[in-house]
């Protein structure tokens, strides 16, 4: 069963994208940061180059009409279009995309959601998009915590 799994009241997104998925690459394998923006995702490739070496997330850039690169353990990607991925991907998902209305959606989605009353209602509704879709959900409150 596919699974959604919700960090709400997060305080600085961008950190807290990268230590997600230093830690998801640790534990799931490969991660698709994906985005509905190609300025956040230019951005997240530059706070990702500007970790400390010893922190450093191999990482790249994919243009979803080209091939997916195999190697790589950290994808940065956006569209207006879900593309289709191997089943090893997590999804770190930054857009107000619904993943599981994607054609093939993927066995695992984080969603990171801010504070703000509009990230909050539409993190509810992906919410109620995954559980229709059978996903089995995980949230974690993250106010207060580093």
């Amino acid at each position: 069963m596919p699974k959604a799994t919700f960090y709400t009241h997060v305080a600085q997104p961008a950190i807290f994208i990268c230590r997600l998925a230093a830690r998801a690459i640790r534990g799931d394998g490969r991660v698709l940061v994906w985005s509905d923006s190609a300025d956040t995702i230019a951005r997240l490739d530059r706070g990702l180059w500007q970790q400390d070496a010893e922190s450093f997330i191999a990482h790249e850039i994919w243009q979803t009409g080209e091939i997916m690169p195999s190697e790589t353990p950290v994808l940065l990607a956006s569209g207006n279009t879900l593309p289709t991925l191997p089943a090893d991907i997590t999804v770190l998902n930054l857009s107000p995309d619904f993943w599981s209305d994607a054609a093939h959606p993927p066995e695992r989605v984080l969603e990171i959601v801010g504070n703000s009353l509009e990230n909050l209602a539409e993190a509810r509704e992906r919410f109620r998009a995954y559980r229709q879709s059978s996903f089995n959900i995980e949230h974690h409150k993250m106010e207060g915590k580093a």
